[in-house]
């Protein structure tokens, strides 16, 4: 299992990223986003806690 770190995750292009890994791999993904006018704490609603932080 891999560690990724996404930069821009809350954002659209950066949370559909998110989703599609978690969905097709066994990875755990660390989400880096300033949550300026584009992050949205929602768009990551819904992913498992233990493959995300």
């Amino acid at each position: 299992m891999a560690r990724l770190l996404v930069t821009g995750g809350a954002g659209f292009i950066g949370s559909n990223f998110v989703h599609h890994v978690i969905d097709h791999t066994d990875h755990h993904v660390t989400v880096l986003d300033k949550l300026t006018y584009a992050g949205n704490r929602g768009s990551l609603n819904g992913l498992p806690e233990r493959r995300l932080s």
